[in-house]
């Protein structure tokens, strides 16, 4: 069996294949009993043809798993994780803010621990601005707050899971709450969330997908908060 399998979404990141591409060769040349699924979601750019037309030495470990049309960030993830082997799951970003190093990093680290206790790994995002740290802070808050348990960087990368947590994840939001689901689901299944301190890197090419602008940030904060309060009625009910 696989050991770690790291789930990777591209929507609209024809820019970033190269690179990302060339991280991903970069950790396979380090341990090739790793699965990578790239998750084409729907681009609507030349992501695709730039996909299939890479020149990779370690094709048998790597996965593409097409989407017809974009739904959004979180079934794209879930796509990957539901055809995932491997016995570790882990997903991250094609940006390279994180690297897909970092979830092999996370792993590597709390091997042990994954092994042996109920836990999940997330990220812990270092070398971010005031202003993002603000937001994000402030998002943390109000997730604690609404929810009674401690919750921090929701949407910091990577996260990371043995494959029997994956069927906890069920009832999953399609969209960019995702991470926060996941974070929700691990506390009440009483997994401990162990943080893993991730530096940051700035983006290579387009703007973030979930809130990198001013506006694109209160987008999102109106539609996290609907989804914290939809999420809370279903908690009731359980």
């Amino acid at each position: 069996m696989t050991k770690l399998s790291i789930v990777i979404p591209c929507y609209n990141e024809e820019k970033n294949v190269e690179p990302l591409f060339k991280k991903i060769e970069e950790l396979l040349n380090l341990d090739k009993d790793l699965e990578i699924i790239i998750v084409e979601n729907g681009s609507t750019d030349n992501t695709k043809n730039n996909i299939f037309n890479s020149h990779l030495v370690h094709k048998e470990k790597i996965k593409v798993h097409k989407i017809d049309e974009n739904i959004g960030y979180g079934h794209g993830i879930m796509s990957g994780v539901k055809v995932a082997d491997g016995e570790f799951i882990g997903w991250c970003h094609a940006d390279l803010q994180t690297e897909p190093k970092d979830v092999y990093d996370a792993y590597q680290k709390n091997l042990d621990t994954l092994k042996n206790d109920r836990i999940v790994i997330k990220g812990l995002r270092k070398n971010r601005n005031f202003f993002d740290n603000f937001f994000t802070f402030c998002m943390s808050v109000i997730a604690s707050i609404i929810f009674f348990r401690l919750i921090n960087d929701i949407n910091a990368q990577p996260k990371l899971f043995s494959k029997d947590f994956k069927n906890h994840l069920i009832d999953y939001p399609n969209d960019f709450s995702l991470d926060l689901y996941f974070l929700i689901i691990a506390k009440i299944k009483n997994y401990k969330i162990i943080n893993h301190n991730v530096v940051l890197k700035n983006r290579l090419y387009n703007e973030a997908k979930g809130g990198g602008t001013f506006k694109g940030k209160i987008k999102l904060i109106k539609r996290t908060l609907l989804y914290m309060f939809n999420l809370k009625k279903k908690i009731w009910k359980l």
